[in-house]
Protein backbone atom coordinates (compact mmCIF):
# COMPACT_ATOMS: atom_id res chain seq x y z
CA UNK A 1 0.00 0.00 0.00
CA UNK A 2 1.39 3.56 -1.52
CA UNK A 3 2.19 5.65 2.23
CA UNK A 4 0.14 8.79 2.21
CA UNK A 5 -0.05 11.40 4.46
CA UNK A 6 -2.86 13.45 6.13
CA UNK A 7 -4.46 14.89 3.58
CA UNK A 8 -6.84 18.43 3.55
CA UNK A 9 -10.35 17.57 4.12
CA UNK A 10 -12.92 19.63 5.73
CA UNK A 11 -14.17 16.01 7.41
CA UNK A 12 -13.51 16.22 11.27
CA UNK A 13 -12.78 12.54 11.39
CA UNK A 14 -10.79 10.88 8.09
CA UNK A 15 -10.00 7.42 8.06
CA UNK A 16 -5.85 8.05 6.18
CA UNK A 17 -2.53 5.90 6.60
CA UNK A 18 0.39 8.13 8.27
CA UNK A 19 4.31 7.24 7.24
CA UNK A 20 5.86 7.53 10.61
CA UNK A 21 9.82 6.46 10.89
CA UNK A 22 9.33 4.26 7.43
CA UNK A 23 6.47 2.57 8.29
CA UNK A 24 2.61 2.39 7.86
CA UNK A 25 0.00 3.43 10.78
CA UNK A 26 -3.53 3.43 9.90
CA UNK A 27 -5.43 5.86 12.10
CA UNK A 28 -8.15 8.27 13.16
CA UNK A 29 -7.45 11.87 12.71
CA UNK A 30 -9.74 13.92 15.15
CA UNK A 31 -9.04 17.37 13.96
CA UNK A 32 -6.41 18.55 16.32
CA UNK A 33 -2.59 20.26 14.91
CA UNK A 34 -0.66 16.86 14.85
CA UNK A 35 -2.91 14.46 16.60
CA UNK A 36 -4.16 10.96 15.64
CA UNK A 37 -4.89 8.29 17.75
CA UNK A 38 -3.15 5.51 16.80
CA UNK A 39 -4.04 1.88 16.83
CA UNK A 40 -2.04 0.92 20.09
CA UNK A 41 0.31 3.68 19.91
CA UNK A 42 -1.96 6.47 21.77
CA UNK A 43 1.25 7.62 23.69
CA UNK A 44 2.58 8.94 20.23
CA UNK A 45 -1.05 10.73 19.81
CA UNK A 46 0.01 12.45 23.23
CA UNK A 47 3.46 13.46 22.36
CA UNK A 48 1.73 14.89 19.14
CA UNK A 49 -0.90 16.99 21.35
CA UNK A 50 1.46 18.24 23.43
CA UNK A 51 3.86 19.18 20.61
CA UNK A 52 1.52 21.18 19.23
CA UNK A 53 2.39 23.63 21.68
CA UNK A 54 6.34 24.70 23.33
CA UNK A 55 7.15 23.33 26.72
CA UNK A 56 7.41 26.47 27.99
CA UNK A 57 3.35 27.09 27.13
CA UNK A 58 2.16 23.95 29.13
CA UNK A 59 4.70 24.56 32.50
CA UNK A 60 2.98 27.88 32.15
CA UNK A 61 -0.39 26.23 31.61
CA UNK A 62 -0.10 24.05 34.52
CA UNK A 63 1.13 26.43 36.69
CA UNK A 64 -1.57 28.85 36.20
CA UNK A 65 -3.96 26.29 36.59
CA UNK A 66 -2.42 25.03 39.70
CA UNK A 67 -2.52 28.75 41.07
CA UNK A 68 -6.26 29.18 40.64
CA UNK A 69 -6.97 25.67 42.08
CA UNK A 70 -5.42 25.84 45.22
CA UNK A 71 -5.61 29.96 45.59
CA UNK A 72 -9.55 29.73 45.14
CA UNK A 73 -9.50 26.61 47.56
CA UNK A 74 -7.94 27.94 50.42
CA UNK A 75 -9.44 31.54 50.34
CA UNK A 76 -12.72 29.98 50.17
CA UNK A 77 -11.63 28.15 53.25
CA UNK A 78 -9.88 30.98 55.26
CA UNK A 79 -12.50 33.58 54.72
CA UNK A 80 -15.04 30.86 55.95
CA UNK A 81 -13.09 30.79 59.02
CA UNK A 82 -12.34 34.39 59.62
CA UNK A 83 -16.42 34.46 59.51
CA UNK A 84 -16.97 31.24 61.87
CA UNK A 85 -14.71 32.82 64.43
CA UNK A 86 -16.28 35.99 64.70
CA UNK A 87 -14.89 38.41 61.74
CA UNK A 88 -17.15 40.77 60.53
CA UNK A 89 -15.28 42.86 58.35
CA UNK A 90 -16.58 42.59 55.06
CA UNK A 91 -14.49 45.63 53.14
CA UNK A 92 -11.53 44.05 55.07
CA UNK A 93 -12.57 40.57 53.63
CA UNK A 94 -12.25 42.14 49.64
CA UNK A 95 -9.08 44.36 50.38
CA UNK A 96 -7.43 41.35 51.61
CA UNK A 97 -8.17 40.01 48.29
CA UNK A 98 -5.95 42.18 46.45
CA UNK A 99 -3.69 43.71 48.16
CA UNK A 100 -0.62 40.99 47.68
CA UNK A 101 -0.10 43.19 44.48
CA UNK A 102 3.06 44.35 45.74
CA UNK A 103 4.44 40.75 45.46
CA UNK A 104 3.19 40.70 41.87
CA UNK A 105 4.86 44.18 40.75
CA UNK A 106 8.07 42.70 42.75
CA UNK A 107 7.96 39.51 41.25
CA UNK A 108 7.03 41.83 37.48
CA UNK A 109 10.19 44.08 37.96
CA UNK A 110 12.90 41.69 38.89
CA UNK A 111 11.66 39.43 35.98
CA UNK A 112 11.41 42.52 33.32
CA UNK A 113 15.45 43.62 34.42
CA UNK A 114 16.10 39.80 33.90
CA UNK A 115 14.47 39.97 30.12
CA UNK A 116 15.85 42.91 29.66
CA UNK A 117 19.23 42.77 30.73
CA UNK A 118 19.62 39.31 29.11
CA UNK A 119 18.26 41.20 25.43
CA UNK A 120 19.36 43.99 25.33
CA UNK A 121 20.93 43.58 21.91
CA UNK A 122 17.56 42.89 20.93
CA UNK A 123 15.19 45.63 18.93
CA UNK A 124 12.04 44.41 20.99
CA UNK A 125 13.75 44.36 24.77
CA UNK A 126 11.52 47.83 25.35
CA UNK A 127 8.02 46.11 24.95
CA UNK A 128 8.10 43.29 27.42
CA UNK A 129 5.60 45.73 29.00
CA UNK A 130 2.94 47.62 27.51
CA UNK A 131 3.22 51.32 27.44
CA UNK A 132 0.36 53.04 29.61
CA UNK A 133 -1.51 54.60 27.09
CA UNK A 134 -4.82 56.05 28.10
CA UNK A 135 -6.68 53.52 26.82
CA UNK A 136 -4.91 50.63 28.51
CA UNK A 137 -5.11 53.22 31.77
CA UNK A 138 -8.67 53.23 31.56
CA UNK A 139 -9.11 49.56 31.26
CA UNK A 140 -6.64 48.73 34.03
CA UNK A 141 -9.31 51.08 36.22
CA UNK A 142 -12.65 50.28 35.17
CA UNK A 143 -11.40 46.46 35.14
CA UNK A 144 -10.22 46.99 38.72
CA UNK A 145 -13.18 49.11 40.16
CA UNK A 146 -15.46 45.44 39.16
CA UNK A 147 -12.92 43.59 41.01
CA UNK A 148 -12.93 45.61 43.85
CA UNK A 149 -17.04 45.67 44.00
CA UNK A 150 -16.79 41.94 43.29
CA UNK A 151 -14.51 40.97 45.97
CA UNK A 152 -16.86 42.93 48.30
CA UNK A 153 -20.26 40.97 47.26
CA UNK A 154 -18.46 37.87 47.43
CA UNK A 155 -17.62 38.81 50.69
CA UNK A 156 -20.52 39.81 51.94
CA UNK A 157 -22.22 36.41 50.40
CA UNK A 158 -19.65 34.74 52.35
CA UNK A 159 -20.29 36.16 55.62
CA UNK A 160 -24.07 34.35 55.26
CA UNK A 161 -23.41 31.38 53.63
CA UNK A 162 -21.54 28.17 54.10
CA UNK A 163 -18.81 27.45 52.02
CA UNK A 164 -19.95 24.73 50.18
CA UNK A 165 -23.54 26.17 49.14
CA UNK A 166 -21.23 29.70 48.48
CA UNK A 167 -18.84 27.66 46.04
CA UNK A 168 -22.02 26.15 44.38
CA UNK A 169 -23.78 29.48 44.00
CA UNK A 170 -20.36 30.96 42.52
CA UNK A 171 -20.62 28.05 39.35
CA UNK A 172 -23.26 29.87 37.90
CA UNK A 173 -20.18 32.21 36.87
CA UNK A 174 -19.57 29.59 33.83
CA UNK A 175 -23.25 30.60 32.75
CA UNK A 176 -22.40 34.20 32.97
CA UNK A 177 -19.18 34.13 31.23
CA UNK A 178 -20.57 31.88 28.31
CA UNK A 179 -23.01 34.62 27.55
CA UNK A 180 -20.73 37.87 28.02
CA UNK A 181 -18.43 35.91 25.81
CA UNK A 182 -20.99 36.13 23.42
CA UNK A 183 -21.58 39.51 23.27
CA UNK A 184 -18.25 41.05 23.78
CA UNK A 185 -16.10 38.42 22.42
CA UNK A 186 -18.23 37.42 19.40
CA UNK A 187 -17.85 33.62 20.16
CA UNK A 188 -20.43 31.48 19.25
CA UNK A 189 -22.76 29.07 21.78
CA UNK A 190 -23.56 25.81 20.85
CA UNK A 191 -25.96 23.54 22.12
CA UNK A 192 -23.53 21.88 24.65
CA UNK A 193 -22.64 24.90 26.23
CA UNK A 194 -26.17 25.99 26.20
CA UNK A 195 -27.08 22.97 27.90
CA UNK A 196 -24.38 23.65 30.15
CA UNK A 197 -25.54 27.15 31.10
CA UNK A 198 -28.96 25.72 31.91
CA UNK A 199 -27.63 23.01 34.18
CA UNK A 200 -25.31 25.05 35.94
CA UNK A 201 -28.09 28.12 36.53
CA UNK A 202 -30.39 25.37 37.79
CA UNK A 203 -28.46 24.01 40.24
CA UNK A 204 -28.42 27.60 41.69
CA UNK A 205 -31.73 27.99 41.28
CA UNK A 206 -32.27 24.81 43.61
CA UNK A 207 -30.17 26.09 46.36
CA UNK A 208 -31.84 29.01 46.18
CA UNK A 209 -35.21 27.55 46.65
CA UNK A 210 -34.35 25.99 49.48
CA UNK A 211 -32.11 28.44 51.47
CA UNK A 212 -34.09 27.69 54.18
CA UNK A 213 -32.50 24.51 55.07
CA UNK A 214 -28.83 25.90 54.94
CA UNK A 215 -28.94 28.68 57.67
CA UNK A 216 -25.41 29.37 59.55
CA UNK A 217 -26.17 29.65 63.30
CA UNK A 218 -27.19 33.34 64.10
CA UNK A 219 -27.98 34.29 60.53
CA UNK A 220 -31.15 35.23 59.84
CA UNK A 221 -33.41 33.72 56.74
CA UNK A 222 -33.47 36.91 55.19
CA UNK A 223 -29.96 37.72 55.62
CA UNK A 224 -29.32 33.76 53.71
CA UNK A 225 -31.52 35.27 51.02
CA UNK A 226 -29.43 38.07 50.87
CA UNK A 227 -26.08 36.00 50.71
CA UNK A 228 -27.67 34.13 47.34
CA UNK A 229 -28.58 37.30 46.11
CA UNK A 230 -24.81 38.55 46.61
CA UNK A 231 -22.95 35.84 45.67
CA UNK A 232 -24.73 34.70 42.50
CA UNK A 233 -24.57 38.64 41.70
CA UNK A 234 -20.88 38.39 42.59
CA UNK A 235 -20.57 35.51 40.32
CA UNK A 236 -22.42 37.46 37.46
CA UNK A 237 -19.88 40.14 37.65
CA UNK A 238 -16.76 37.73 37.79
CA UNK A 239 -18.11 36.00 34.45
CA UNK A 240 -18.02 39.81 33.38
CA UNK A 241 -14.34 40.63 34.68
CA UNK A 242 -13.39 37.50 33.03
CA UNK A 243 -14.69 38.61 29.43
CA UNK A 244 -13.25 42.15 30.00
CA UNK A 245 -9.79 40.74 30.86
CA UNK A 246 -9.49 38.51 27.73
CA UNK A 247 -10.64 41.04 25.62
CA UNK A 248 -8.11 43.95 27.27
CA UNK A 249 -4.95 41.00 26.40
CA UNK A 250 -6.34 40.63 22.29
CA UNK A 251 -7.64 44.53 21.42
CA UNK A 252 -4.97 46.57 23.72
CA UNK A 253 -2.26 44.30 25.62
CA UNK A 254 -1.43 41.68 23.08
CA UNK A 255 0.29 38.17 23.98
CA UNK A 256 3.63 39.31 23.00
CA UNK A 257 5.40 39.13 26.75
CA UNK A 258 4.14 36.39 29.65
CA UNK A 259 5.27 39.81 31.56
CA UNK A 260 1.83 41.33 30.30
CA UNK A 261 0.12 38.57 32.77
CA UNK A 262 1.93 40.21 35.54
CA UNK A 263 1.43 44.13 34.59
CA UNK A 264 -2.91 43.20 34.41
CA UNK A 265 -2.64 41.41 37.60
CA UNK A 266 -0.49 44.27 39.27
CA UNK A 267 -2.74 47.02 37.75
CA UNK A 268 -5.78 46.00 38.04
CA UNK A 269 -5.13 44.59 42.06
CA UNK A 270 -3.78 47.85 42.56
CA UNK A 271 -6.90 49.76 41.22
CA UNK A 272 -9.26 47.68 43.29
CA UNK A 273 -6.88 47.84 46.63
CA UNK A 274 -7.21 51.64 46.43
CA UNK A 275 -10.96 51.47 45.63
CA UNK A 276 -11.28 48.99 48.55
CA UNK A 277 -8.92 50.91 50.92
CA UNK A 278 -11.69 53.84 50.49
CA UNK A 279 -14.22 51.25 51.28
CA UNK A 280 -12.84 50.39 54.45
CA UNK A 281 -11.53 53.96 55.50
CA UNK A 282 -15.35 54.97 55.10
CA UNK A 283 -16.72 52.11 57.11
CA UNK A 284 -13.93 52.36 60.27
CA UNK A 285 -12.55 49.00 59.52
CA UNK A 286 -9.22 50.11 60.04
CA UNK A 287 -10.05 51.19 63.79
CA UNK A 288 -11.90 48.12 64.25
CA UNK A 289 -9.47 45.25 62.74
CA UNK A 290 -7.13 45.39 66.31
CA UNK A 291 -10.66 45.16 68.13
CA UNK A 292 -12.04 42.36 65.98
CA UNK A 293 -8.08 40.66 66.96
CA UNK A 294 -8.98 41.15 70.58
CA UNK A 295 -11.96 38.98 70.42
CA UNK A 296 -11.48 36.47 67.61
CA UNK A 297 -12.22 33.20 68.65
CA UNK A 298 -8.86 31.60 67.29
CA UNK A 299 -6.89 34.29 69.14
CA UNK A 300 -5.40 37.18 67.70
CA UNK A 301 -2.13 35.42 66.29
CA UNK A 302 -4.14 33.42 64.13
CA UNK A 303 -6.35 36.28 62.92
CA UNK A 304 -3.71 37.90 61.97
CA UNK A 305 -2.06 35.10 60.19
CA UNK A 306 -5.39 34.11 58.41
CA UNK A 307 -5.30 37.59 56.79
CA UNK A 308 -1.67 37.49 55.75
CA UNK A 309 -2.42 33.46 54.27
CA UNK A 310 -5.63 35.22 52.48
CA UNK A 311 -3.91 37.65 50.83
CA UNK A 312 -1.45 35.31 49.07
CA UNK A 313 -4.07 32.78 48.62
CA UNK A 314 -6.18 35.33 46.55
CA UNK A 315 -3.21 36.71 44.28
CA UNK A 316 -1.90 33.08 43.42
CA UNK A 317 -5.72 32.08 42.48
CA UNK A 318 -6.15 35.90 40.24
CA UNK A 319 -2.48 35.26 38.87
CA UNK A 320 -3.39 31.78 38.17
CA UNK A 321 -6.67 33.33 36.59
CA UNK A 322 -4.74 35.99 34.26
CA UNK A 323 -2.29 33.64 33.26
CA UNK A 324 -4.78 31.32 32.01
CA UNK A 325 -6.44 33.99 29.80
CA UNK A 326 -3.61 34.90 28.51
CA UNK A 327 -2.30 31.34 27.33
CA UNK A 328 -5.99 30.27 26.41
CA UNK A 329 -9.39 32.04 27.52
CA UNK A 330 -11.65 33.25 29.44
CA UNK A 331 -14.06 30.56 29.05
CA UNK A 332 -11.21 27.47 30.07
CA UNK A 333 -10.77 29.91 33.45
CA UNK A 334 -14.34 29.63 34.08
CA UNK A 335 -14.00 25.78 33.41
CA UNK A 336 -11.26 25.23 35.87
CA UNK A 337 -13.33 27.45 38.70
CA UNK A 338 -15.96 25.58 38.11
CA UNK A 339 -14.12 22.43 38.58
CA UNK A 340 -12.72 23.90 41.67
CA UNK A 341 -16.26 23.79 43.32
CA UNK A 342 -16.39 20.00 43.86
CA UNK A 343 -13.25 19.80 45.47
CA UNK A 344 -13.98 22.90 47.73
CA UNK A 345 -17.10 21.63 49.27
CA UNK A 346 -15.61 18.36 50.08
CA UNK A 347 -13.00 20.32 52.00
CA UNK A 348 -15.74 22.45 53.57
CA UNK A 349 -17.31 19.58 54.55
CA UNK A 350 -14.64 17.86 56.17
CA UNK A 351 -13.34 21.53 57.82
CA UNK A 352 -16.32 22.80 58.74
CA UNK A 353 -18.70 20.17 58.88
CA UNK A 354 -21.13 22.23 56.49
CA UNK A 355 -24.40 20.43 55.61
CA UNK A 356 -24.41 17.90 52.81
CA UNK A 357 -27.67 16.96 52.35
CA UNK A 358 -29.26 15.43 49.09
CA UNK A 359 -30.70 18.68 47.42
CA UNK A 360 -26.55 19.71 47.77
CA UNK A 361 -25.78 16.74 46.23
CA UNK A 362 -28.57 17.06 43.28
CA UNK A 363 -26.77 20.36 43.01
CA UNK A 364 -23.24 19.68 42.86
CA UNK A 365 -24.25 16.70 40.53
CA UNK A 366 -26.17 19.18 37.79
CA UNK A 367 -23.36 21.68 38.64
CA UNK A 368 -20.60 18.41 37.58
CA UNK A 369 -22.85 17.72 34.48
CA UNK A 370 -22.76 21.19 33.55
CA UNK A 371 -18.95 20.83 33.22
CA UNK A 372 -18.98 17.73 31.69
CA UNK A 373 -21.52 19.17 28.94
CA UNK A 374 -19.47 22.16 28.48
CA UNK A 375 -16.07 20.25 28.02
CA UNK A 376 -17.89 17.56 25.22
CA UNK A 377 -18.80 20.83 23.54
CA UNK A 378 -15.42 22.27 23.07
CA UNK A 379 -14.44 19.40 21.85
CA UNK A 380 -17.18 18.52 19.50
CA UNK A 381 -16.69 22.24 18.17
CA UNK A 382 -12.59 21.64 17.95
CA UNK A 383 -13.11 18.62 16.30
CA UNK A 384 -15.68 19.88 13.72
CA UNK A 385 -12.63 22.88 11.88
CA UNK A 386 -9.67 20.43 11.73
CA UNK A 387 -6.63 22.76 10.40
CA UNK A 388 -5.32 22.26 7.42
CA UNK A 389 -2.26 20.07 7.28
CA UNK A 390 0.45 20.44 4.24
CA UNK A 391 0.55 17.43 1.58
CA UNK A 392 3.91 16.18 1.44
CA UNK A 393 6.24 14.87 4.06
CA UNK A 394 8.68 17.79 4.43
CA UNK A 395 5.89 20.40 4.88
CA UNK A 396 3.81 18.36 7.34
CA UNK A 397 6.69 17.16 9.54
CA UNK A 398 7.58 21.16 9.49
CA UNK A 399 4.46 21.86 10.46
CA UNK A 400 4.04 19.30 13.60
CA UNK A 401 7.01 20.41 14.85
CA UNK A 402 6.49 24.20 14.43
CA UNK A 403 2.71 24.63 15.39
Amino acid sequence: MPTKLLQKRPCPKVRSTLHIKNRNVRCWYFGFPGLSAFDGEWSTALARALRSKSRKHWLLLCLSSTGMFVGFIAATLLMRFYYSNGGSRRWLCGWVQTAGWPVCALAMLIVYFKASSSSSDSPGHHHLLAPFSFKLVAAFASIGCLIALDNFLYSWGMSYLPASTAGLLTSSQLAFNSLFALFLLRKSIGPYVWNSIVLVSSSAVLLGLHSSSDELPGVSREQTGHGYVMTITAAGLYGLILSLTELVFAKVLGRKSTLLVLQMQTSTALVATIVSTVGMAINNDFEAIHVEAAVFKAGSLAYFVTLLCSTLAWQAAFLGTMGVIFLSSSLLAGVILTVVIPVGAVFAYIFFHDAFGGLKVMALLLSCWGFVSYVYGGYVESSAAPPAIPDNKEEHEEYVSSV
